[in-house]
């Protein structure tokens, strides 16, 4: 979705991709349908996002036996978190694709 205030939420690792093609100088376009445009703001992903199963952070069956993390649950302290969404600030976005046609984040 498209925030009102040019910032992207999307799948959990499109932030860091974003923040990487910037510090490289390489444009990222992101495609939104106009449907997806949202007068909400969001300044974090914390606040309203789904989580997903801790169980998929950690290795597979094969991998798990000689992993750290095989025993994770039975570490009272520790809790996974599996965020799905991350937010994209506006300034690592440079155009934002629509069935309208390409608009600035700044336009959104």
């Amino acid at each position: 979705a498209m925030l009102l205030n040019g910032t992207l939420v999307s799948r959990a690792g499109t932030a860091l991709v974003a923040m990487t093609a910037h510090e490289f100088g390489a444009p990222v376009l992101v495609c939104c349908e106009t449907y997806k445009f949202t007068e909400r703001v969001y300044l974090d992903s914390i606040c309203y996002n789904e989580l997903g199963d801790p169980d998929e952070l950690v290795p597979g069956p094969t991998q798990l036996a000689s992993s750290r993390m095989a025993d994770w649950r039975d570490i009272p302290q520790l809790r996974l978190l599996n965020l799905l969404y991350d937010v994209t600030p506006m300034k690592y976005l440079t155009m934002v694709v629509t069935e309208a046609g390409g608009i600035p984040p700044t336009s959104v």
